[in-house]
């Protein structure tokens, strides 16, 4: 029914068709034009187990709120995690966080956004949801790594900072990216740091 939890921990949900755990956190510090509540959900992941998902939420929490914020499992149980998040920016955090999701991968490469070319047997790299909503084919590539990083620049330059990339946002040219052309082929490797 409309409003029942699906799941016994903070920030969990449990996905109604796939059985899937999700984690979310609610960012309370921003407003966007024409919205009456303030704030915005962030989305941290897909997980097979109930309690990943909710370890995902407790460090994404203690990013956003410091160490008093309310967990689902003791904070002391996240030392080496809370010493790696103090080098990083919440972004960063966060897309660090949905990386080691175990809904991050799609189809037969470990990386988002890529599948093998079931004629050539090369890379291919496409993301989805940004020309008029569709689909946008970003080429073939020798290796899945290069189509990874064809995949992250275009990420990067449809969705901002904010995007989910398969490698690391300090390994690319942010700004070049925001003023360049479509991210397509050959282009795409032009982009990287």
């Amino acid at each position: 029914t409309f409003g029942q939890r699906t799941s016994i921990y903070r920030g969990v949900t449990r996905h109604r068709w796939t059985g899937r755990y999700e984690a979310h956190l609610w960012d309370n510090s921003c407003r966007r034009e024409g919205q009456a509540r303030k704030g915005r959900q962030v989305y941290l992941g897909g997980y097979d187990k109930e309690d990943k998902a909710a370890r995902a939420y407790d460090l994404a929490a203690v990013k956003y709120w410091g160490p008093a914020a309310t967990t689902n499992f003791p904070i002391s149980s996240y030392a080496k995690e809370l010493e790696e998040m103090k080098h990083v920016s919440r972004q960063e955090f966060i897309a660090s966080l949905r990386r080691k999701s175990s809904g991050f991968s799609r189809g037969a490469s470990i990386y988002r956004g890529v599948t093998r070319h079931h004629q050539q047997g090369r890379w291919q790299a496409r993301i989805g949801r940004v020309a008029g909503n569709k689909d946008l084919y970003l080429g073939t590539f020798a290796t899945e790594e290069e189509a990874a990083e064809a995949y992250d620049i275009a990420a990067i330059k449809f969705r901002g900072v904010n995007a989910v990339t398969n490698f690391e946002m300090n390994r690319y040219d942010v700004e070049a990216i925001a003023k360049s052309p479509l991210p397509i082929g050959g282009t795409a490797k032009r982009l990287r740091l």
